[in-house]
């Protein structure tokens, strides 16, 4: 149970993924932007979705991977100083710019180190307590 209930969350957010990709993709603000931003993304997906059976990640990670293509999404498609959600925070906190670059540089540090430590333990190529 526990198991489809996994997979139709992973269904779920590999199609949310996908949608926020194409709709992105339609009038980005610069298009060579918006292919550096979420080419890790469209590089990220594949590699995922063909490791999903043999390396599963833990749904934590799943979710985090997700937020992360949001985030490169999005800024993607506006260019980060443009982002709406930036500028709402911008305004609310009166701010002198719009801070969503904050939030992709946070996701762009946070995310792969999670990936990483995930890989380094469970491949054991990191033991023990001190070494973790």
């Amino acid at each position: 149970m526990a198991t489809e209930r996994r997979d139709r969350l992973l269904a779920l957010l590999l199609t949310a993924t996908l949608i926020a990709l194409a709709v992105s993709g339609l009038q980005p603000y610069d298009r060579a932007t918006w292919a550096m931003e979420v080419a890790p993304v469209i590089i990220a997906l594949p590699i995922l979705f063909a490791t999903r059976r043999h390396f599963p990640l833990t749904t934590l990670l799943y979710l985090l991977i997700f937020m992360h293509a949001l985030v490169l999404i999005l800024g993607g498609a506006y260019t980060y100083a443009r982002v709406p959600l930036g500028g709402w925070v911008q305004q609310a906190f009166d701010l002198a710019r719009n801070p969503y670059d904050k939030l992709g540089h946070f996701m762009q540090g946070f995310v792969p180190a999670m990936v990483a430590r995930e890989i380094l333990i469970r491949g054991e190529y990191a033991r023990g307590r001190r070494m973790i």
